[in-house]
């Protein structure tokens, strides 16, 4: 068990019968499901991926979807989870099942549902609807190896496709081979990602929030060359009222650079910063 669980019941927490009957009568979901236990690892004192992992034995891969709704996680993955936090699975398994019940029941498909655009930038909906990620889904240590890889074999001095850094990608062809390079759960369940172009040896930076706290308030993500944190090549975007935003392009200037990407939100006029920069 993580050090620093608290007992009982606050935000996220262990799930009472009273609770749990609540939650039955307002109708549950695989997305609530995600967020209840993000607030449980929250009140564990937000362990890492890799310290679940290590903890539970599930891959971090398999941690993140269960973190971020993409679909409803096995009973093995909640039972460590809460374990892990200090927490009876006893309630939070019978929710797991009634959730599995009734998506058998309604012929639901289980696997990762389409992404949706609602609450989420116009910039940032042309990327979904292309198709080159999906939101949540956060790239795993081989999917980075590869991305990394191919980036630097093509060399910086041989894109496919011409571009130049403040290009939004949207509006060029580098989303017809975009990947998620590389991806972390953050504060209050975010999601920070870097997103990256073989063809055009560019990347931008993604964050998403999935706390539900978007109206009102804002998201910020930026990426740069790790050279050079504040010089003309970094690339920063805020958008309001929305659940995700993305930078534009940043052309990598040499094998040699790291691309680096950093985040925040605010709640409430309150600004929560992401923590360390991710670089590829």
């Amino acid at each position: 068990m993580l050090g620093g669980a608290h007992r009982g019941r606050s935000i996220g927490g262990q799930v009472s019968e009273s609770e749990y009957a609540d939650i039955e009568a307002n109708g549950d979901s695989v997305q609530q499901f995600a967020r209840d236990l993000g607030r449980l690892r929250l009140q564990a004192d937000n362990p890492t991926l890799a310290r679940l992992q290590a903890e539970t034995g599930i891959s971090r891969t398999v941690l993140s979807e269960a973190f971020n709704g993409a679909k409803l996680p096995t009973a093995r993955t909640v039972d460590g989870i809460v374990r892990a936090c200090g927490e009876d699975p006893g309630p939070w398994l019978d929710r797991r099942d009634t959730l599995a019940t009734r998506r058998e029941t309604s012929n639901v498909e289980t696997t990762a549902p389409r992404a949706s655009t609602t609450g989420i930038s116009r910039r940032a909906a042309v990327l979904l609807a292309a198709g080159t990620f999906l939101a949540g889904v956060a790239g795993s240590a081989v999917t980075t190896t590869l991305v990394v890889s191919n980036a630097l074999a093509a060399g910086p001095g041989s894109p496919q496709i011409t571009v130049e850094t403040g290009e939004d990608p949207a509006a060029t062809a580098c989303v017809e081979d975009a990947r998620v390079a590389t991806g972390d759960t953050r504060a209050d369940n975010s999601l920070l990602e870097i997103v990256w172009s073989d063809k055009c040896q560019a990347g931008w930076g993604r964050v998403t929030r999935y706390d539900g706290l978007a109206q009102g308030n804002t998201v910020t993500i930026a990426i740069y060359p790790e050279t050079s944190p504040d010089g003309p090549s970094r690339q920063e975007a805020t958008e309001h009222d929305v659940q995700g935003a993305y930078t534009t392009l940043v052309v990598r200037p040499s094998p040699d650079t790291l691309l680096c990407a950093e985040g925040s939100f605010t709640v409430d006029g309150e600004r929560i910063d992401l923590g360390d920069p991710l670089c590829i």
